[in-house]
């Protein structure tokens, strides 16, 4: 076959169409092939995600709030899969159809927790957070891994409670892994409560094994240091009935 006529030389509109109806794996394949395919797709703004954008996140979502740091298709796209995971929570909390965001259901005595559809153990990466709901007693972020619980009775601190979990308890500014209390968070003078509605950045760099956050761009110090190897997870635990949580992926930290 003549090079020039070669599928990897095709003009870009007619890679566009090919590319458009083929699905997010399949993509991510084509990726590989070659340079120029890699190119095309590399554009985060290209047809196929833009299609993919329109296909799976309702329109008023792709312009809301919620979304507003993610400057691209391909992002959005991205932080869809990256999102609550409906198969691994417990049975009182429903992910909603965004994806984006949990309701917990108001059951008496339980804590109930949540954790993304993917974990990590390579890499640095970053999540927003945000409590779009009453805290309760108990409001817990941090990482977990898959063999940590998702339900308990009563009302306690579920993500930390094990060696499987570390988590910061909003309510108090209190850090707990393995049952045990790890000091008052964030590291700051006066640090003030969270407060609804603001955006957490949970930032998991598993290259160092260390978990820490940040709000409005300020650092807020390192949470937790020493973390396994093992794919991690965002997870959250709350137990205030019809609180909602929502995580947005954002990719890799802009510093570091």
């Amino acid at each position: 076959m003549d090079v020039f006529h070669s599928p990897q030389y095709l003009p870009d509109l007619v890679l566009d169409i090919i590319f458009s109806n083929l699905k997010p794996p399949d993509l991510l394949n084509c990726m590989l092939v070659c340079r120029n395919w890699l190119r095309v797709l590399s554009d985060g703004r290209a047809e196929p995600w833009k299609l993919l954008c329109r296909q799976k996140i309702p329109k008023e979502l792709l312009r809301s709030e919620l979304l507003s740091q993610l400057a691209t298709p391909k992002a959005k796209l991205r932080a869809l899969y990256h999102a609550w995971n409906p198969d691994d929570c417990s049975v009182h909390i429903v992910v909603k159809q965004n994806g984006f965001t949990l309701h917990r259901n108001p059951v008496a005595q339980s804590t109930d927790m949540a954790r993304t559809k993917i974990g990590y153990n390579y890499g640095k990466h970053v999540w927003e957070v945000t409590w779009t709901g009453p805290l309760g007693t108990v409001a817990m972020v941090g990482v977990s891994t898959m063999d940590a619980p998702v339900h308990c009775s009563g009302y306690l601190p579920l993500l930390g409670i094990d060696k499987h979990s570390w988590g910061w308890n909003l309510i108090d500014n209190v850090l707990l892994h393995n049952g045990v209390s790890h000091g008052n968070y964030p590291l700051l003078n006066n640090a003030p409560k969270y407060q609804i509605g603001e955006k957490i950045q949970l930032v998991l760099d598993c290259e160092n094994g260390v978990l820490h956050f940040e709000k409005c761009n300020e650092f807020l110090g390192i949470a937790f240091k020493d973390l396994p190897k093992t794919k991690l997870y965002p997870s959250v635990s709350a137990v205030y009935g019809n609180t909602e949580i929502s995580v947005v992926y954002l990719g890799k930290p802009l510093c570091g």
